[in-house]
Parts: C-alpha cells; sequence; structure tokens
C-alpha cells in the first residue's frame, strides 16, 4: 500500500501529497466518477462472493483466490483515485491493508497470530478476535462497544496453544490420532496436558494478568477460565464440549492448572466426536481460553432473543434459576420462564415460574456443586419484572449489534446488579415446518402436548432409557434417547441418536443448542417420560413449531410418513463454513451513517466498509470543492420564472447543446438539476408576499448574515454534468445546498442536502428545521441537525426514485424559503409538515 501511495503522490510533481487544491472542478468530478467505478467493480465482486457462499453452488479455494485478487485490485484502483481526490486527508489506506491481511491469512488457513500470550478483554482490538477464540471476543464487544456489564477478565491466546502444544511435544501425539481415535488415546493424551509445563512466559504473563485483576477486584476475587475454542460461540456453538473450571483462586499456580484442565478438554470422548461431525479432524481446532472474576451470582440463566422453536423473531424468552448457572444450562432444574415483547420499552408477555427443586453453588472442593433449592425460594420468581425488562433491552441491542438471534447467558450479583457472560447466534428453526401434531397416527399416545419442544419433528425407533452416563456406550443406532434430565454427555452417541426426551430440562440448556444444531427433534421437561416409556419400546415423537408434541406408543406409519427427507447442507460441511467464515471480513457494512462521528477509517472492518467510507468521502470532496470551484468549461446564466438566476459550470453534457450564455429552464439537460428546478417553480410553492417580521427576528437575520457572508457562502452556484448537480442557493438570511449524482446505477446514486441560516430568532429557525427533518423522514432521508443547520443524505435509489426525491428537495427549498417568521409555537411544526406532504402549499 505504501508503494501504491509513493505512485499516487508522483502524479503530482512537486508537492509531497496530491492535493484538491491544485486541480479544477472538472478534474475532480472525473477522479469522483472514476472511483465509482472502481466500487461498483469491487461491489459486483462482494455480491457474486454473497452469492457463490449462499450453499447454492459448488466452487474451491481458486475461485476465492482470484476474486479476492479481482476485489484487491478494485479497491486498490479507487483508494488510488480517492487519494488524488482527497489529497491524502483521510488515513484509510491502513485500514485497507490491515482488513485485507486478515482475509489473505483466512485464505490460506491459518496465519501467524500476535506475539502476546495474554489480552485484556477490555482493551482488546476487534482485529484480534481470531487469537482469543469466539466466546472471549464477543464478551469483549459487548463490552468494548456495546458498553454492557460483563466481569472482568483477559484471554489467554491462541499463541500461547500452540506454544504449549510445541513446549511439550505434542504435536506427534495429537497427529496421530486419526478420525476416530480410540478412548484410551484420548484419556492418555489428557493426562499429558494436564501434567504438561507453561512454555516460556506463559506462566509470567498469566501471573501478573492475575495480579493486575486481583488489584482491580480485591483479594475476595475467584475466577472463572473458560474455553474460547475456534468456531465456539461463533458458527456453531460448541455448548457444553469443553470443560469450564469454576472457583479458581488468584494465583498463578491455579489458573494455569485450570488452563491445562481447559485444554484437555479439547479431546473428551464427546468434544471430539462434536468436532468430528462438524469435519474437524482431531487436533485441528486451536484453543484459546478466557479467565474472568466470577460473579457471586444470586440468580443465572440464558436469554434467547427469538423463539428457536417457532422461529418467532419478535419475542425474547429468558430462562433463569437461583444461584449460578449450570443448573440451568446443564438441564438439572425447572426453571423460570420469561416471555417478552420486542420494542422500545419491551414489554413483559408473561411469567411461568419453574419449581426450581435444583440450584448450583460454589464448593471449595469441587468448585461448583448441586444442591436442593431452599423451599422459600422455590415459588418465587428469580427475577423482577424490571430486571427481565433490563435484560431484554440488553439484548435487543446485542442482537441488532451482532445482526443475528443470540443466545445470551447472564448473571444476578449479591447488590442486584445484571452482568453478561456470553453471546453467541442462536440456532433459529427455518425451511419448511412439518404440519402440526394430529392424534391419528395408528397408534395409543402415551404423552400429548407434555413439555417443551426444544427441536421440532419426527422420529421413530426403540427407546433407550439412559440411567448413568456410562449407558451410553451400548447406546444402539437409531434409537430415541430417554432421560432424567438433559446432559452434553449426550453429544458422544448424537451421531445415532434419531431424537430425544427427558423428564427434566430446559430450551436454552447446553444439549437443547446442540440438538437444535444437528437438526434431532428434541422435547424436554416432560415430568414423567422414564416412568412412562420402557426401555426397548418402540415409540415415536412428533413435535412442531408451536411446541405441540405426541408420543406415541409404537411405530405409527401415518406420522413416520410425514417426516421430511434429511440431510447434511452445505453449510455443514467444514469446508464449506471456513469458506464462508472469510465473508466476515468482506461483506457485512457497519459504517452506515455518515452523518455520525464514527464514520472514520478506524471503524472499518470489512472491506466493504472501506468502500463505504471512499464512497461518501468522495461525494464530501465534491461538494466541498464545488463551492468555490476553479471551472474549465463553458459557463452559463440560468433565469427562471420565480425570482432566481444561477451560475452554471458544465462539466460535460448538463445544458443542451448549441445553446448561448444565457438559458432558460428548458435547456438544462441536467437530470438531477431540472428534477430540482421542477420543484422549486411548483405552482404555489414559491412564496411571493412579504412576511411580517418582528424586530427581534429583523435583528438576527442581520447578525446571521453577516455570519454566512465571513463563512464563505457562494451565491446561486452549479456545477453540472447529465447525471450530477452540486447547487448552492443563497435566499436573503438563509442558504441550501444540494449534491446529487443520479445515473441508471442505483449502488452509485446519491442527495445531498444541506440547510442554515434564517431571518428569524434560532427558536423559530429551529422549529423550521424540525419540520423540514419531519418531511424528509417520510421520504427515507437520514437527517442531522444543531441549531440553524441541517443535514440530510439518502444514498442508493433508483434513478426514477431519486429524481422524485429531487424534485420534492426543490419543491421544500421553496415552501420554506420566509417560514421560519411564520413558526411561532410547536404546534405549527406538524401542521406545516402535513400540509406539505399532502401537497397544500
Amino acid at each position: 500500500m505504501r508503494e501504491l501511495i509513493k505512485k499516487i503522490t508522483a502524479l503530482l510533481p512537486g508537492r509531497a501529497e496530491p492535493s484538491p487544491q491544485r486541480l479544477d472542478l472538472k478534474e475532480l468530478f472525473h477522479l469522483f466518477q472514476a472511483v465509482l467505478t472502481n466500487n461498483n467493480q469491487a461491489l459486483s465482486i462482494i455480491t457474486d462472493l454473497g452469492e457463490k457462499l449462499s450453499g447454492n453452488y459448488i466452487f474451491d479455494t481458486k475461485y476465492l483466490q482470484e476474486a479476492h485478487r479481482e476485489l484487491t485490485g478494485a479497491i486498490e484502483a479507487s483508494l488510488a483515485n480517492f487519494t488524488l481526490l482527497t489529497g491524502g486527508q483521510y488515513q484509510i489506506a491502513p485500514a485497507f491493508t490491515r482488513i485485507n491481511s486478515l482475509v489473505s491469512l483466512m485464505l490460506a488457513g491459518q496465519g501467524e497470530a500476535g506475539a502476546e500470550l495474554t489480552l485484556p478483554l477490555a482493551r482488546l482490538p476487534w482485529d484480534r478476535g481470531r487469537e482469543v477464540g469466539g466466546k472471549n471476543f464477543h464478551l469483549a464487544e459487548l463490552k468494548n462497544t456495546l458498553n454492557l456489564p460483563i466481569p472482568d477478565g483477559f484471554a489467554i491466546t491462541s499463541r500461547a496453544f500452540d506454544e504449549f502444544i510445541r513446549h511439550n511435544h505434542l504435536q506427534e501425539a495429537i497427529t496421530s490420532l486419526g478420525d476416530s481415535p480410540a478412548e484410551g488415546e484420548l484419556a492418555a493424551l489428557r493426562q499429558t496436558i494436564r501434567a504438561g509445563e507453561p512454555p516460556p512466559g506463559l506462566k509470567e504473563g498469566i501471573e501478573r494478568a492475575v495480579a493486575e485483576l486481583l488489584a482491580r477486584q480485591g483479594r475476595k476475587l475467584r475466577l472463572a477460565v473458560r474455553s474460547s475454542a475456534e468456531e465456539e460461540d461463533d458458527l456453531f456453538s460448541f455448548a457444553g464440549q469443553f470443560e469450564t473450571v469454576l472457583n479458581v483462586p488468584p494465583t498463578g499456580e491455579a489458573v494455569g492448572a485450570a488452563y491445562r484442565t481447559v485444554l484437555a478438554s479439547l479431546f473428551a470422548p464427546g468434544a471430539v466426536e462434536y468436532q468430528r461431525r462438524l469435519g474437524y479432524r482431531p487436533g485441528t481446532i486451536k484453543m484459546p481460553v478466557g479467565c474472568l472474576a466470577m460473579i457471586e451470582a444470586t440468580a443465572s440463566g440464558v436469554m434467547y432473543t427469538a423463539d428457536p422453536v417457532s422461529g418467532d423473531r419478535e419475542q425474547i424468552i429468558i430462562n433463569g434459576a437461583w444461584g449460578y448457572g449450570p443448573s440451568v444450562v446443564d438441564g438439572a432444574t425447572d426453571p423460570d420462564l420469561y416471555r417478552i415483547a420486542k420494542g422500545e420499552p419491551p414489554r413483559l408477555l408473561a411469567t411461568t415460574c419453574g419449581q426450581k427443586r435444583i440450584m448450583s453453588v460454589l464448593d471449595p472442593a469441587l468448585g461448583i456443586k448441586n444442591v436442593a433449592t431452599p423451599e422459600e425460594q422455590r415459588a418465587r420468581p428469580c427475577l423482577s419484572p424490571e430486571q427481565a425488562l433490563t435484560l431484554a433491552g440488553w439484548g435487543q441491542a446485542i442482537e441488532a449489534y451482532f445482526k443475528g438471534p443470540q443466545d445470551v447467558e447472564w448473571s444476578l450479583g449479591q447488590k442486584g446488579r445484571l452482568h453478561l457472560l456470553q453471546a453467541r447466534p442462536l440456532t433459529v428453526e427455518g425451511g419448511e415446518t412439518p404440519a402440526g401434531p394430529a392424534p391419528d397416527g395408528g397408534c395409543p399416545l402415551l404423552m400429548r402436548d407434555t413439555g417443551l419442544v426444544v427441536r421440532r419433528g419426527i422420529a421413530a425407533g426403540k427407546a433407550f432409557v439412559v440411567r448413568h452416563s456410562s449407558d451410553l456406550d451400548a447406546f444402539p443406532k437409531g434409537a430415541v434417547l430417554v432421560a432424567e434430565h438433559d446432559s452434553p454427555q449426550f453429544v458422544r452417541v448424537l451421531p445415532y441418536v434419531s431424537a430425544i426426551i427427558t423428564d427434566i430440562g430446559a430450551l436454552a440448556s447446553h444439549m437443547a443448542s446442540v440438538c437444535r444444531e444437528f437438526k434431532i427433534p428434541t422435547l424436554v421437561n416432560t415430568g414423567q417420560a422414564t416412568s412412562l416409556i420402557r426401555h426397548g419400546q418402540e415409540i415415536t415423537l412428533e413435535c412442531d413449531d408451536e411446541g405441540k408434541s405426541l408420543v406415541y406408543d409404537g411405530l405409527a406409519p401415518e406420522v413416520i410418513a410425514r417426516r421430511p427427507p434429511s440431510g447434511a447442507g452445505m453449510e455443514e460441511l467444514f469446508e464449506f463454513r471456513r469458506k464462508k467464515y472469510i465473508l466476515r471480513y468482506i461483506s457485512p457494512l457497519n459504517l452506515v451513517n455518515p452523518l455520525v462521528e464514527e464514520f472514520s477509517p478506524e471503524r472499518c472492518r470489512t472491506l466493504h466498509d472501506v468502500l463505504r467510507f471512499l464512497h461518501e468521502k468522495s461525494i464530501q470532496q465534491i461538494i466541498d470543492s464545488a463551492r468555490a470551484p476553479k471551472a474549465k468549461g463553458q459557463v452559463f446564466q440560468l433565469a427562471l420564472t420565480v425570482p432566481v438566476t444561477i451560475r452554471l459550470v458544465d462539466l460535460g453534457g448538463g445544458v443542451a447543446a448549441g445553446t448561448g450564455p444565457k438559458i432558460d429552464q428548458e435547456q438544462v439537460a441536467s437530470r438531477p438539476l431540472a428534477a430540482i428546478l421542477k420543484g422549486l417553480t411548483t405552482p404555489g410553492a414559491w412564496r411571493t408576499g412579504q412576511v411580517a417580521m418582528s424586530a427581534r427576528d429583523l435583528l438576527s437575520g442581520i447578525a446571521r448574515a453577516q455570519e454566512l457572508t465571513a463563512s464563505g457562502g457562494v451565491d446561486n452556484f452549479a456545477g453540472i454534468s447529465r447525471d450530477y448537480v452540486n447547487l448552492g442557493l443563497r435566499f436573503g438570511y438563509h442558504f441550501n445546498l444540494i449534491d446529487s449524482y443520479c445515473c441508471e446505477q442505483a449502488a452509485n446514486n446519491h442527495l445531498y442536502f444541506r440547510f442554515v441560516g434564517g431571518a428569524a430568532d434560532l427558536t423559530k429557525r429551529s422549529r423550521r428545521l424540525q419540520m423540514m427533518e419531519l418531511v424528509l423522514a417520510e421520504y427515507g432521508f437520514m437527517s442531522k441537525s444543531k441549531g440553524d443547520l441541517l443535514i440530510a443524505r439518502v444514498s442508493h435509489l433508483e434513478q426514477d426514485e431519486l429524481l422524485r426525491l429531487l424534485e420534492m428537495a426543490g419543491r421544500l427549498i421553496a415552501f420554506t424559503r420566509q417560514l421560519d417568521a411564520e413558526l411561532v409555537n410547536q404546534e405549527d411544526i406538524d401542521l406545516y409538515a402535513k400540509r406539505f406532504l399532502a401537497g397544500d402549499f
């Protein structure tokens, strides 16, 4: 990129940097058009990538590499023209280089991580996410971007994992495992990892990070040491597959031991089976780890920002129970259930108080254990309505930020303060929905609408009743797993399970997440499954997305016939997921509103963001340059049917051929200017009479006129081409600016509208802006106002729609020309906005 900038600078001899002041408006406009052309080429490639990665196409890595090469070339060309256009005043090239390098690393399948072995979550840069794993990265985003309460803590990075494996000579043992390693091999490897020695620098790094945490949190500090593996809480949840060590003393030795325990869990049989189902060979996933200050929890639970069974995205579901979270996420208790309607503010729809017989508490020896919940607590909801609504508000913000439904773990501290412990994508039902259960399956019913539907579907087979985890060793292929409560251990047999039914369980347990991911029909919290269903009994389960369920005694042929075909989709294949993962650095758009301070190179996180920045700042440069242009080309004087004269500079095709220096409205060939003029001269919109003004308004207007003159306002000037206009109008004491590019390609099109000043006092001028904002909002503009300055813009519209808005903008200028003096109270704002929108001028 440095070489690229050097080449750009060399285009303008004698200057350290290119400067737009050396170029006239026509030259700048051609550079602007070049930026748009390059951006369109890049956006076309991004669109094609999105289509190929939709799951409906087969492609290889060579396609991705070629597409990335073309995309890089298009953006570099756009950057070169942009730098010439803006004089190098924006530091956008480093942002592009940083993001593009992440794409390159992903295409290579791996990349060099940073040198740090530990990183504090509170200061984690967004582009270090791969080094700390999905769970840690999402927590850091909640804190650093959304300013939501998370526990204090730090991450032990993927570099530390690599160094640990290398230092303890484990790579050969891991590589030799094969695709389906024996449990004895895995047990030996876990033991070796737990007995391993820290690599140079890791022990000191952990001790230093713990000491800093202890200084901030105080002597009562205890830690949760948690997995944060690659892809964990990202493309897939890995819910409950890896170890979490709780109640860890704040010493380097204790944290080091817990760290090794978490690393070893990467090779637990269930975790290996889960990875295998996702296409990973054992040992190919790296394991960053999170170390978080534990919250002294009075209650804990899980929040879903959508209903994962019905797919209803207008509701939020919260599960909770007394104590710490394991009783809920392990499905060991019947939790409270809150249903909340989304909105501003959210609204509590229903509260169901669960029995909550079991709660998780800290234990000095075990870290955490389950005990019986005190009787007096069982009948009380663990959250107040206000606390549930607070969580729901946070959930809406998290969902909006991550652009999809979220599975959020939460905890309520001793002083009634809520904390967020985790956020990951939520699997929500989609696609074809089987017909709702009907009790005519041809077999007797065992259970009807009993329990909670975790995952809809139809399944049949012999019941395998699990009393102990060791029973899973004999689980037969195609059986229906029936158990007292759900467990993450079930993942060991998920390749063979046709369905799962439990006595106790929750929608928000780890096992529930895994069953939704692997599309296994699941019914939990029935209260009676193990007493009604015999081991070896043939049964049929049918669940729908409205939460209704039927369990038949026997194989019900009519029901089984309704079962939809199953099969792995493209999104389940590891290589496809890895390629699709690359899009996170290419296509999402984070820079949306160019009118806010966050619209900066530092906030660019994707190549799409870079393109958006180049586009918007190119528009701004043209707007600023057109106010005092060095124009080459013909200059015309335009007279209208209203008392306005405009000086025109034709940048190419803006005026009809063969015209003299003085032209009328009919000779304007610029489509955007013609539309503005049509609105400006709408019969009745232009105010012709005098408006009575108070002495205060006159004095205010005179003072404002001096400010406008000092700021260099330009009287009635337009730079135009066939598809472009930059129009500055000054009427008395206020100034209008409209800048628009309006062509056949919607991606190029924009309309920038600026209004400032007025003759009346500031209160009345502000009322006029409020009225104009109401009108512009009705037409889809984003706007920002301060005092008597209004800026509004809209973009990416089809040409016909943009021409309609340009005409409206001209009409709005005419209608509001002397309106400030008439807005004597707040009620007038709505009144005049409604008149304008109704065409009552």
